[in-house]
């Protein structure tokens, strides 16, 4: 958008100063052409008009250029694009122009779907919603692109284009999805790949702090009074800001990155099967007080998981550690593992119940936790 901004109505000033952006040999018409379309807001129809400018120039923008260059150099057989534009007038404009362009050429360039999508608060005015929600945003919706596909290998990011930021958030994403990430500066011949990194995610932390992650991917900024305690290995996958003279904690784009690439990597376990109905044991209840709600809560998970074979209550002492509802693995030693679920009313009262499955492998386990904590987790019920 910037190179057509500094379009000039002159043709002398066009061929002969900084506008002309790599389009020398193009006729003036062809310019006037896309001018004109450009200073009318005719989005789509200046996307159609850009077909006539070489898409090497750099009239055409960054995310054109980029493309070329991986069809030209990179030998990738693109069949499918998608954009993501940011949440701003000016994303949508960008996504409409590039829609119209691609579309235009689809037949030629062997392409069968092109589309954008807006990237929710993935913009510059609001700089602590961009980071706590809008790049997490933007991981969800590469996520999407990538399950829609069925195979990472079958994705590749181009990284050109947008807040600088996306650039890191695109690398990271190419680590730990294992999709190749490339980038193409203006002034680069050809777009570059970004070469692999020996980084593993743990994805252990998934099981042992299921519930607080599941808390923060859903509540965005949280005090400290609304989590429970935050132990060094977690801060990670966490930002901490200071408002008001109060201390918040939000899920980072890593964390959402963690996330997406654990939900990517594994699907359903095979041990995990669905119970027989002779192990399915309706849950048992001690003869305690329990929260508001709780026998109702611990049935309809039981009820609506049929990996579940029963649930049965636990002491709930430690009450200040039971802030929201969900689930967590722990660890029982001796290479035993259980799943805890913690229920908590309205009123901050909570219990504890142990959740049994058809497998006792600890991947499998962090699986289910996940699983339960997407369903079910939350505040209160």
């Amino acid at each position: 958008m910037d190179n057509l901004n500094r379009l000039t109505n002159e043709p002398d000033a066009f061929y002969r100063g900084p506008g002309a952006i790599g389009a020398e040999k193009v006729e003036w018409s062809v310019i006037q052409r896309v001018s004109d379309c450009y200073r009318s807001s005719q989005w789509k129809a200046l996307g159609k008009a850009l077909q006539a400018i070489p898409d090497t120039a750099r009239l055409c923008g960054a995310e054109i250029n980029s493309i070329a260059a991986l069809n030209q150099k990179e030998r990738l057989d693109i069949r499918r694009i998608v954009f993501f534009v940011s949440d701003t007038p000016a994303g949508e404009q960008a996504g409409e122009i590039l829609k119209a362009y691609y579309e235009a050429r689809g037949k030629e360039l062997g392409l069968q779907k092109v589309d954008y999508r807006s990237i929710d608060q993935l913009q510059d005015e609001r700089p602590l919603d961009f980071r706590t929600f809008g790049l997490r945003n933007l991981v969800r919706e590469v996520g999407k692109v990538v399950r829609d596909a069925g195979d990472p290998s079958l994705v590749a990011i181009d990284a050109t284009g947008g807040y600088k930021p996306q650039i890191a958030v695109a690398a990271v994403m190419g680590i730990a999805l294992d999709i190749d990430v490339y980038y193409k500066h203006e002034r680069f011949e050809r777009a570059i790949s970004f070469p692999p990194l020996p980084v593993t995610l743990d994805y252990e932390l998934l099981g042992r702090y299921g519930r607080l992650l599941s808390a923060f991917e859903n509540g965005g900024l949280l005090t400290e009074d609304e989590v429970d305690p935050i132990d060094e290995e977690l801060r990670v996958l966490l930002e901490h800001e200071v408002i008001d003279d109060k201390q918040y904690w939000a899920l980072s784009p890593i964390g959402e990155i963690y996330l997406t690439g654990f939900r990517l990597r594994n699907p359903k376990p095979v041990e995990l099967r669905n119970a027989s109905a002779e192990e399915r044991k309706p849950p048992t209840f001690r003869d305690d007080h329990y929260p508001a709600g709780f026998k109702e809560f611990v049935t309809k998970v039981w009820r609506e998981t049929p990996w579940i074979t029963r649930c049965f209550t636990k002491p709930y002492d430690g009450q200040a550690s039971m802030k929201r509802t969900g689930f967590d693995l722990r660890d029982e030693g001796g290479g035993h593992y259980v799943i805890i679920g913690i229920y908590v009313d309205r009123s901050g009262f909570g219990g504890r119940f142990e959740v049994n499955t058809t497998s006792s492998r600890r991947s499998d386990l962090a699986w289910a936790v996940d699983q339960l904590n997407q369903k079910f987790g939350g505040p209160s019920i």
